[in-house]
């Protein structure tokens, strides 16, 4: 039953495609100007005010272009800017670092830094598993967390009543 209505479906919406559209003048584009063919269908507009509407609405689609080449110029030097200030802000970070720790202090840090750090199964961090714990039950809600004990404590567990 579902197999003829789907085919019947498919067949008219094929058939809906393949017809050409009514004749007429084309649509007019959406960006940019109309073509002069299209200023010419439009009611009461003479030659020369069809060449003045073009050349306003050409002006009008510059101006345009020109504002969002600005934006674009702006946004570029914002990012420009935030990112030389965020390496001016690990610079400054790094330095003080590198003067409290000493070399070797901070080549410890960097190394403690970028390697997983006593966090275990199930913490946070890129080499965290991702997924279900490897042989647990599907919806197993003990899949979801880590094991062992709440660091918080069950103290700091709300009550549900």
């Amino acid at each position: 039953m579902i197999r003829p209505l789907l085919v019947t479906l498919l067949l008219a919406a094929g058939a809906a495609e393949a017809q050409s559209a009514p004749p007429g003048p084309p649509p007019p584009p959406r960006e940019g100007t109309p073509s002069p063919e299209a200023l010419a269908t439009v009611p009461d507009l003479d030659a020369a005010k069809q060449t003045e509407v073009r050349h306003i609405l050409l002006q009008r689609r510059d101006a345009h272009d020109a504002l969002r080449a600005k934006e674009e110029a702006e946004r570029d030097a914002a990012r420009a800017r935030y990112r030389a200030e965020h390496e001016r802000i690990d610079d400054d970070s790094s330095a003080k670092l590198r003067k409290l720790l000493g070399e070797d202090g901070y080549r410890a840090l960097a190394q403690w830094l970028v390697a997983p750090h006593g966090m275990g199964p199930g913490g946070m961090g890129p080499d965290r598993p991702r997924g279900p714990r490897p042989g647990a039950r599907p919806n197993d809600p003990a899949a979801a967390h880590p094991s062992g004990p709440d660091p918080d404590g069950p103290e700091s567990q709300p009550r549900v009543r």
